[in-house]
Order: structure tokens, then C-alpha cells, then sequence
């Protein structure tokens, strides 16, 4: 058994340093992947990160006498130099390297590509495990370290984001790493591991200098040359933050682009191009103030709803180059309140291209507002004619997670009995999305919302037909409901002026489109007709807010349909990464546990491995779940990670540190903890959904509060578990950077099945099987 004795307080700022900068570095992965890949493999960053973690302890663990307690603070720098110069590299080839690869040889690019980000995390997970279990026990101090410098980068990379690109930020943690290594063995008489920490740091530090001053200078400096297969040029403007890349380039005159026009327009108009991740586009049309010139805005499908009811008062949800204003304007709207969540979109229309888009947020009427929708909706006290919601879909994943993204947040049963409240007596929700053939599932789950949540404001099912219409242009619909239904006459006129204007009709109170369409719309729409379709096009809710993935649990195994499945591609990719997982828990835990049980009895080696998995299943489950329902109650995708991710990581790491050197799995104190940890879990989980439903109309200082409130008790008793366990089993010293990778290999495994699970069977289950685990584990 291990000594205690005093730690040196270095080591304390070093793993807070190297937690800071590896958290940091997976949240900056997550952008460099949406932009330059596809969002869906955003996600992936968190396996990337956790694999890497778990191959540097098992480094630690299968090198004993390199990895001595002696050598930690030699073995700490040179890993962390390793971290910072591997970070750097990793980042540099990718930016460069143009991604154009045959389709066939995708999966070997891909690969590579996890080898190279993989290997950082490598060299940090060995920084970290040295330091937690190559030291002598003093508690859960230096844990509590770990996850204080986690929270740290957590916060800290949305501000760094909204001052320099994400370039010089990966160059400045990557000298922060190395700095902090050079701190730790400068005592040594390990010269050469002197020398290479503090030539690494500094050297990294003048490569950050330059380049951050490049950047807020706008001379060229290295950025994302290829993005998606496609060469990044003629960029005008560029900005990241943590919930994007905007970049808007030339389009010069030219006949204008629309979405679902009914004709070809005459009119030659200026516009430029306005993209999200090198993805989702938009443009930014020119306007010097004669409306006229815009009359082509009346051929497109998603404009429809105005052609149904005059609109005075009108809410635009999702501004993008400001188009959907423009059409307000020419309609005729008086009020118009445009609301816009990415604060670069808000920077591109209200300065840097205000003059060319004609100062839209200085028109008559016209107000801008920098909001999540949703929440801006509930409050406020205007109310409108017409909501507006078209092709909300930016493909970009946010910094809290790649299956968290705003949109779905648009697309459920709450988020349109939100709306429906926002409106005046006859006022309409036009919904806009893409369709097609072999893509009607959007259409039918939009339907199937429409009529969920139409029947909560009182509608009856054989009614619903007379509240809910669809029209058509090429790859466009547009489906418009509203809580009052149409008249006979109000229809008819509206009906005639649809097909006036050449739109078709697919849904009306008198048209069905198909039996699907019809059976929506009745009373016989129950589980068995969900159950029989192909595609599972039930109603998405806050619960399970995946508007886009229409596959169901079975499809994530069934690899020869990820090249159809559209949008439910990232089912694919999920699949893959829960198959990734699996095989990593069997190398990194099945087969090292399979070779002790040759030497040691099962029932001394079985509870710490039990133990430290279900911690590891336990606490990312119910991290992912908790984020996933409280980022639409705060209003923000960006507080999944400001709020829901810091306070966790904080509060845990304040757990931590109340646990002594002394623990014992029999105590009394540690029984009280098990306890206080399984009630904080079960209050936390009842009360979850209905603050969320009661504070949805509060300020967003009380809404902060009150999940602050909701996370931080079970977030300090998980916090406590870890170092529980060290102490209970620290007699097995030689094996604790076994264990610690046992729990991190199966976190990454829980956090991509978390995902699939709150796909599959909704968020409230995926926390209470979390639940499950961290009960399971204390026994």
C-alpha cells in the first residue's frame, strides 16, 4: 500500500491545466469536424477523446517501472510536450490536407483521421493517470483538480472563441500544456526533459502570438483551405464561435436563387452566399429600399402562408442573410420581429454586409433580435399573425454535442404549442422543409406534430383536416397549421389563390394526399399504425426532440442503408461508433481483466472493475441526458455547456474533494454517501420535468438558477465516487490505471449509446438507466 504523504503542489496545477486544455482541444475538434467534415461526426470527438484517455493509462498500466512514482514528474512533461505538439500537428494536417478522397476509400480516410486526433488525448491520458494514480492517495483532491480544470476549459473556450479562431486557440492550450510540464520537472535533474518542455512552450507560445494577431489583423493566416470536398475561396467574411463558422462569399448579379420557386424569376439580382459549416446556405440579398425589385419572393412555396391570410404582425424564426424579412416587407407585413440565434449571423446583418442587405434592422417595423426562439417566444407578451420557420436546418454542431442542436429544438409537439400560443385568433405557423420522393418522411413527422399538438389546444381528431394545410413546389413543402380551423369560404378563396399562384396542394380540408396524410389527420393514427411504417415518423418531443432521424434502433446495425438514409446518416455513424466502443471495452477491459483472473480470485478482481464501469456508464448517461433536457429550458444551445457541463464537472469536483485518504466501502460515512447519491439522482430526476414545464416563463437569471439548483446536488455525489473508489481499493496500486481506464473506455461507450438510446426510447430513459448504474456500482 502506498504511503501518505504530501503531494507537491505543482502536480495539483498540472492536472488542472491538462484536464483545461483537453477538454478545450475535444470541444475545438467538435468545430474543426462540423465544418470540415460533416456535423454528424462532431460527435464522435467525445469517443475520440475518451479512447485516447484510456490507451494512455493502459500505457501506464502495462509499463510499471517506466511510469514508476519516482518518474511522474519526467514522464509528465515529456507527455504533456508530446500532448501539446501532437494537438498542434493533428490540427495542422487536417486544416491543410484537401479531404477529397473516392467514395470507396472514405473509411480509411476516416481512420487516419481518428489515428491522428486520437494520439493527443493519448499523450494527455497518460499525463492524467500518472499524477491520479502514481502518486500517493491524499483523497479526492487531486481528482476534484481534474475536474475543476475540465469545468474551466468547458467555460473558458466560448470566450476564446468569440476573441481569436480556433487555429490559435489549439496553439495556445497546446503552450499552456507544455508550460505546465516544464513546471512540474523543472526541479529535476532530468535535464533534457527541461529543455524540451520549455522549447515546446515557447515555441508554441510565438507560433500563438503571430498567428492570433494575423487573425485580428484579417491577414491571411491558416484557416480551412478545404471543407466537405470543396476548396474554401472568394471568402469575404469568416467568423467562428461555439456554435459555428459563418463565412460569406460572392455571388455577384445573377437571376436570384430561391428555395421553392414556381418559376424561373426575370430579375437580375446581387446576392452572396451565406454558409453554415460549409453546409446550410442562405443569401444575402441586395436591397436598396425599391421592393419591387423583389416581386420573385411571391413564387416561393414558403411564402404560401401569406397567401392564406393577410399578415400584419410577424415573427421570423431564423433570420439567416434575411430573407424571410425581405418577403415580409414585400407582403405588406407592418410589424416584423426576426429572431436570430447565431450571434455571427446577427454581426453579418446588422454590420459587416449591413449596407449591402439594405439595413434591414433599421426598417420600418423591422426589429432583429439575438434569441434562442423558443424561449424569446415565451417571454414575451406580442403576439402575431404569422410564425415563420423556413429550413431551419443549420447541419453545424454545436460545442454542447453534435445530437444537440438547436433546430431539433424547433421541430416537436412543446415547441409548436409554444408558437401556437405566440399567435393571435386566426393566426398561422408555417413550417418550410425539404421533400421529395424518397424523402417524405419530414413531411409526415411534421404532420404528425401538427396533429399532437393541435389536439393539446382542444382540437378534436375528426377535425383536424380543417386546421392543417400543405403545399408544394419541387423539393419544397410547406405546411401551415393553425389552432382555428378554416372556414368553407376562407378556404376556398385561400385555395384558389394557392393554385393561382401555381403551388400545389397537397393537404387542404378538402385534398388529402395519401393514407399515411389521412390517417395523421383521424383518430386512427395509434402505435400499431407508427409501428407499421418503415420509417418511424411519430411526433418528436422535448423527450426525444430528433426531428431529422427517422430510422429506427434496428437500423443502427444495418450498415448497407447508411449510404440512403439522408439525414439519418449519423444513425450510421452512431452504429459504427457503438461497434468502435464495444470492440475498445473488450481490448481495454475484457481481455486485461481475462488475463488477472489467471492470477488473482475473480471475487477480489470483479467489484473494482464492476465498480469503476458502472461509475463510468453512469455519470456520462446522466450528463448527456441532463444536457439534452435542460439546454431548451435555458434557452441556449451554447448553456449546455456554460451551464449543464460546468456546473456538473464543478460540483463533482467539489464532491471530490470531501473525500478523505481513509475511505472504507463499510463506513458509515461512505454508506451516507451512496445514500445522499441515489436520493439526489431520484429527486433530480422527478423534478427535472416539471421545473422545466413551471420556470419555462421565467427570466433567463432564474432559469439558470433553478438548473444550477437541479444539477449540483447529484453532480457532488457523483463526484465523490471515483475517489470513493480509489480509496476502497487503493491496496491494488499496481492496478489502479486499470481501473481508471476501465471507466473511461466506458464512458466513451456511454456516450455514444446514450445518444442512440434517447433516439430510440427518449431522454427521461436514458437518465433513469444512468441511474441504474450509479446504483448498481456502490454494491
Amino acid at each position: 500500500m502506498q504511503s501518505v504523504s504530501r503531494i507537491p503542489g505543482r502536480y495539483y496545477l498540472a492536472i488542472f491545466v491538462l484536464a483545461f486544455a483537453t477538454l478545450s482541444y475535444q470541444i475545438l475538434i467538435t468545430r474543426f469536424f462540423s465544418v470540415m467534415l460533416y456535423y454528424h461526426f462532431a460527435f464522435a470527438a467525445i469517443s475520440l477523446a475518451m479512447l485516447g484517455l484510456t490507451r494512455g493509462a493502459m500505457q501506464v498500466y502495462r509499463k510499471p517501472v517506466r511510469y514508476a512514482a519516482e518518474r511522474v514528474g519526467i514522464e509528465f512533461a515529456r507527455h504533456a510536450s508530446w500532448f501539446a505538439l501532437s494537438s498542434a500537428g493533428a490540427m495542422i494536417v487536417f486544416l491543410c490536407v484537401p479531404l477529397v478522397v473516392p467514395a470507396e476509400n472514405v473509411p480509411l480516410a476516416l481512420a487516419l483521421v481518428i489515428i491522428a486526433f486520437v494520439a493527443p488525448f493519448t499523450e494527455g491520458g497518460v499525463c492524467i493517470t500518472l499524477l491520479l494514480t502514481r502518486l500517493p492517495y491524499r483523497g479526492g483532491w487531486l481528482y476534484a483538480a481534474d475536474l475543476l480544470g475540465a469545468a474551466a476549459g468547458c467555460l473558458a473556450v466560448i470566450f476564446i472563441l468569440l476573441v481569436i479562431d480556433p487555429v490559435s486557440a489549439t496553439l495556445w492550450l497546446g503552450a499552456a500544456a507544455a508550460g505546465v510540464g516544464w513546471i512540474a520537472v523543472r526541479g529535476s535533474d532530468d535535464v533534457r526533459s527541461v529543455r524540451l518542455s520549455g522549447a515546446v512552450a515557447l515555441a508554441l507560445a510565438v507560433a500563438a502570438t503571430v498567428h492570433s494577431g494575423l487573425d485580428l489583423t484579417g491577414r491571411s493566416h491558416l484557416g480551412v483551405f478545404w471543407a466537405k470536398g470543396a476548396e474554401q475561396t472568394g471568402t469575404l467574411f469568416e467568423r467562428w464561435n461555439t456554435y459555428s463558422r459563418v463565412r460569406v462569399r460572392e455571388l455577384a448579379e445573377k437571376v436570384p436563387i430561391g428555395w421553392g420557386l414556381v418559376r424561373t424569376p426575370d430579375a437580375r439580382v446581387d446576392q452572396h452566399h451565406l454558409d453554415i459549416d460549409a453546409d446550410a446556405g442562405t443569401v444575402i440579398t441586395r436591397y436598396d429600399g425599391d421592393i419591387g425589385k423583389l416581386a420573385y419572393l411571391k413564387d416561393d412555396v414558403i411564402n404560401a402562408a401569406y397567401l392564406l391570410r393577410p399578415a400584419a404582425n410577424v415573427a421570423v424564426v431564423g433570420v439567416g442573410g434575411g430573407r424571410d424579412i425581405l418577403s415580409g416587407l414585400l407582403f405588406g407585413a407592418k410589424r416584423i420581429r426576426a429572431i436570430e440565434i447565431n450571434p455571427a449571423i446577427f454581426e453579418v446583418l446588422t454590420d459587416k454586409f449591413a449596407d449591402f442587405s439594405g439595413h434591414l434592422d433599421r426598417q420600418p417595423g423591422v426589429s432583429l433580435v439575438n434569441a434562442e426562439a423558443r424561449s424569446y417566444i415565451n417571454h414575451s407578451t406580442e403576439r402575431y399573425d404569422l410564425v415563420q420557420i423556413s429550413l431551419i436546418d443549420t447541419w453545424a454542431a454545436t460545442v454542447a454535442g453534435g445530437l444537440t442542436l438547436t433546430e431539433n429544438r424547433l421541430y416537436t409537439v412543446e415547441a409548436w404549442d409554444d408558437f401556437y400560443r405566440a399567435l393571435k385568433p386566426g393566426g398561422l405557423l408555417s413550417v418550410s422543409r425539404w421533400y421529395g420522393a424518397d424523402r417524405r418522411g419530414e413531411l409526415y413527422r411534421l404532420i404528425a406534430i401538427a396533429a399532437s399538438a393541435l389536439q393539446r389546444k382542444g382540437v378534436s381528431a375528426a377535425e383536424l383536416r380543417h386546421h392543417v394545410v400543405a403545399v408544394n413546389v419541387g423539393n419544397i413543402v410547406t405546411v401551415i397549421t393553425r389552432p382555428d380551423a378554416f372556414s368553407g369560404a376562407e378556404w376556398q378563396a385561400a385555395r384558389d389563390r394557392l393554385q393561382a399562384q401555381g403551388f400545389k396542394i397537397l393537404l387542404g380540408p378538402d385534398f388529402t394526399f395519401d393514407a399515411v396524410t389521412a390517417t395523421l389527420l383521424s383518430d386512427k393514427a395509434d402505435q400499431a399504425f407508427f409501428d407499421s411504417l418503415p420509417e418511424n415518423i411519430a411526433a418528436s418531443t422535448d423527450d426525444n426532440p430528433f426531428f431529422f432521424y427517422t430510422s429506427r434502433f434496428g437500423d443502427f446495425v444495418n450498415i448497407h442503408r447508411w449510404d440512403i438514409m439522408s439525414n439519418n446518416v449519423a444513425i450510421g455513424v452512431t452504429g459504427l461508433l457503438i461497434l468502435v466502443a464495444l470492440c475498445a471495452c473488450g481490448y481495454y477491459v475484457v481481455l486485461p481483466f481475462l488475463r488477472l483472473a489467471t492470477r488473482m480470485p475473480m471475487a477480489t478482481l470483479t467489484p473494482p472493475v464492476g465498480y469503476f464501469s458502472a461509475i463510468g456508464l453512469g455519470f456520462m448517461l446522466i450528463e448527456i441526458s441532463q444536457m439534452q433536457r435542460l439546454m431548451v429550458f435555458l434557452g441556449h444551445p451554447v448553456y449546455g455547456l456554460s451551464v449543464v457541463l460546468f456546473t456538473i464537472l464543478l460540483f463533482s469536483g467539489i464532491g471530490s474533494a470531501t473525500v478523505g485518504a481513509d475511505s472504507s466501502s463499510r463506513s458509515r460515512v461512505t454508506l451516507f454517501r451512496i445514500a445522499a447519491l441515489l436520493t439526489t439522482l431520484v429527486v433530480a430526476g422527478l423534478l427535472t420535468p416539471l421545473l422545466t414545464v413551471w420556470g419555462r416563463v421565467l427570466s433567463t437569471n432564474m432559469r439558470i438558477l433553478v438548473s444550477v439548483l437541479l444539477l449540483a446536488p447529484p453532480a457532488f455525489c457523483m463526484g465523490m465516487m471515483f475517489p470513493l473508489g480509489l480509496g476502497v481499493w487503493r491496496r491494488h496500486h499496481e492496478l489502479l490505471p486499470f481501473f481508471w481506464s476501465t471507466n473511461g473506455i466506458t464512458s466513451m461507450f456511454a456516450s455514444v449509446l446514450g445518444v442512440a438510446l434517447s433516439i430510440q426510447f427518449g431522454i427521461a430513459k436514458t437518465y433513469a438507466l444512468g441511474c441504474s448504474f450509479m446504483r448498481s456500482a456502490p454494491s
